[in-house]
């Protein structure tokens, strides 16, 4: 009984597409189990906390729990939706403030917004709860930030965008935008200290 032949190319193909596909499953349940605790998670413990988008409820807890005095919204202001009025109305009737920035996952930060981002880390009272739609990509960066300002190495800072916390900027994924703002905050700091 003759088998055909697999060409060594062929067998590379079929190796290189189990591997993407294990990958992306292994991403996909990684993600899943990270939303599913709201991911929830300290920056800086009793401080700042970052998270993804919680219920009315579930954020009114929390900031009972940690005694939030700021919550840090990356979507921007969106009233009228169900989630943003009932944010508001937990951060109210906690006494808590809240701070809008609206920020996009898949665009750099323009100087602007990084000044409005720096404005609010430095001003904000504590303990800080930052949060976007899945507390990932733009929390990740604002999180990465803060560290910065209090004196982390860039490499410990970068831990905040990463897989950890559902941030996947590989694949096309444009999400990479928040990469790119860290780097170049990185590269300016390290001029303005060359100077």
């Amino acid at each position: 009984m003759n088998r055909p032949v697999r060409s060594p190319l062929r067998r590379a193909a079929q190796v290189l597409v189990a591997l993407v596909v294990a990958v992306l499953a292994t991403a996909a349940g990684a993600w899943l189990v990270i939303q599913h605790d709201d991911n929830l998670h300290a920056v800086e413990p009793g401080l700042v906390f970052r998270s993804a988008q919680m219920s009315g409820d579930t954020l009114a807890r929390v900031i009972a729990e940690h005694h939030v005095r700021t919550v840090l919204n990356l979507r921007g202001p969106n009233p009228g939706q169900p989630w943003y009025d009932d944010e508001v109305a937990a951060a109210r009737a906690a006494g808590v403030r809240h701070i809008d920035i609206a920020l996009s996952a898949r665009q750099q930060l323009t100087p602007a917004q990084l000044a409005q981002v720096r404005d609010a880390l430095a001003t904000a009272p504590r303990p800080l709860l930052i949060h976007c739609n899945s507390g990932a990509d733009r929390t990740g960066l604002v999180s990465a930030l803060y560290q910065l300002s209090r004196g982390a190495t860039p490499a410990v800072a970068d831990e905040q965008l990463s897989i950890r916390y559902g941030h996947f900027p590989w694949l096309g994924s444009r999400s990479v935008a928040m990469d790119r703002t860290f780097a170049a905050v990185v590269a300016a700091s390290a001029a303005a200290d060359a100077h």
